[in-house]
């Protein structure tokens, strides 16, 4: 939009809101389950106290006729008849039985949604979900889990296994630990919805434009939660809690605590170990309205969490500076030759819900592919310098290079200074059976591409593993089907560094 920001437009500061972050404590699962219990525990000492019944373990009540039965009285001593043996009422006549199969065939439909589940183990917050999530009432037959102990284990199985789930809250998120491991190994795939949170210690009205491709000059009022003013040195004004809140949604995905684990024999494993896909929604992240992200989405994306998925999917990042640098971070989650799906806004905030725009394209990109053709340079440069005879080369004889670097102790993996120590981490597994290129000389790779952002089917999309663009919109070229080693590796250092490093001379 042409005309935004307004010259008389507030920029927020970024940081987490204290009344948020101590209502999400007081809230939590566990604290609540534990005032409930205190609550139980009175009313039940209250009931005792009423019928003179002492709550100590060192009085206990007993009837009179256990008293006489450990006594040895008459009642003890009173042999059983035959209609006393014969008191109890016959067993009920058993239903018919389906088969084993059959059962579990119903249970897992019963227990698998059409639609993901928003924040499971927790209360959903309305706000955060559109009017058609809201009504659509309960997606699965969990009442399965309480008929007996074998449909409880078959039912958790199929329901952890089988169906999806979006948060959009990270103390959600959190509560996941609570989760066995056993059920949260097999979940491969999460989305996230980050909705932009917004503060002001003053009555005013903030707006940021509606992203409708129809109508780019509409704009639409934000959620502020308003917050009282402080007569301190407490930051006030007008706050957000947005590039902090990715940082927050993504340290939840580290290993969480568990004192069975030895630390000493094994690293502690992921909140979600098996994680291989993820999307994440930013809604009402405006354009040129957010300050840069800092250091920690770096420092939580590209070292803690990086190289750990196959495919990462972000709509509704904000363009210019801080889009751009959020984009760039965000990348570090992917693995090597793994998939980068960027796409507009797909779910706007307004008012007191959520809507969900229209389906539109997305623009993929290969993370990193070029590391491949990185190591194969190096490795083929060491193979050439060990067919070398002539040993005993006097080094004065290569007084005419640009560089003194010896290839041999090149590391492909180093494509930046200061990183000269990084693992060398496991690419994305190469998808099969895709079609057979055009490209002769010029490398490329195949990935299996979403058709649109909202769309589960999928098609080919061929990309260029230097530049990491698709190619299946460039016509084949023989001019363009070359690639020359010497413009692959840095003089400097004898290896290959990034595209994006490379410079203009």
């Amino acid at each position: 939009m042409a005309n935004w920001p307004r010259p008389d437009t507030i920029f927020p500061m970024e940081g987490r809101d204290q009344q948020e972050a101590a209502k999400a404590w007081y809230n939590d699962p566990l604290r609540v389950q534990h005032r409930q219990l205190l609550d139980e525990n009175m009313e039940l000492k209250k009931l005792l106290r009423k019928n003179g019944i002492s709550w100590s373990s060192k009085f206990t009540f007993r009837s009179g006729k256990q008293l006489l039965m450990e006594s040895g009285g008459p009642a003890a001593k009173r042999r059983k008849t035959r209609h006393t043996r014969s008191s109890t009422p016959p067993p009920p006549p058993q239903l018919p039985v389906l088969p084993v199969e059959i059962q579990l065939q119903i249970l897992e439909l019963a227990l698998t949604s059409r639609h993901p589940i928003i924040d499971p183990l927790t209360r959903a917050d309305p706000g955060a979900m559109s009017a058609k999530e809201r009504n659509r009432g309960n997606q699965v037959a969990i009442g399965f889990l309480t008929t007996c102990r074998a449909y409880l284990v078959e039912g958790r199985r199929f329901f952890w296994e089988n169906n999806t789930f979006t948060f959009t809250n990270h103390h959600t998120l959190r509560n996941f630990c609570n989760l066995s491991l056993q059920y949260r190994q097999h979940i491969k795939h999460v989305n996230f919805r980050i909705l932009a949170k917004f503060y002001d210690d003053e009555v005013r009205d903030h707006t940021i434009p509606y992203p409708n491709k129809k109508n780019h000059k509409k704009l639409h009022r934000l959620r502020v939660e308003h917050r009282a003013k402080e007569q301190s040195m407490a930051r006030g004004g007008f706050r957000s809690y947005t590039w902090t809140q990715t940082v927050d949604f993504l340290d939840a995905l580290r290993p969480p605590y568990d004192p069975s684990h030895n630390l000493k024999k094994l690293p502690p494993p992921r909140l979600l170990p098996n994680l291989e896909s993820l999307r994440i929604d930013f809604v009402n992240f405006a354009d040129n309205f957010l300050h840069i992200p800092g250091y920690d989405l770096h420092e939580m994306a590209v070292h803690n969490l990086g190289s750990t998925l196959n495919e990462l999917m972000v709509t509704g990042l904000p363009a210019g500076h801080a889009g751009s640098r959020a984009c760039s971070e965000l990348r570090g989650l992917v693995k090597d030759d793994g998939l980068f799906l960027k796409s507009k806004p797909a779910i706007v905030q307004a008012g007191t819900q959520v809507r969900h725009m229209g389906d539109c394209r997305l623009e993929p990109s290969a993370v990193q592919t070029w590391k491949v053709l990185a190591k194969e340079v190096v490795a083929a440069k060491k193979a050439a310098r060990a067919k070398d005879d002539d040993s005993d080369l006097d080094l004065d004889s290569d007084s005419d290079s640009d560089s003194d670097f010896d290839s041999d102790t090149v590391d492909p993996r180093i494509h930046h200074p200061g990183h000269h120590d990084l693992p060398d981490m496991p690419p994305a597994p190469e998808e099969e059976g895709h079609p057979e290129s055009d490209w002769k000389s010029r490398r490329t790779i195949w990935k299996r591409v979403p058709v649109s952002r909202d769309s589960e089917e999928r098609k080919w999309v061929e990309f260029d593993r230097i530049l990491g663009i698709p190619l299946n919109k460039t016509p084949y070229s023989e001019e363009d089907d070359h690639y020359d080693p010497k413009d692959l590796v840095c003089d400097g250092c004898g290896c290959m560094h990034a595209p994006s490093d490379w410079s203009e001379e």
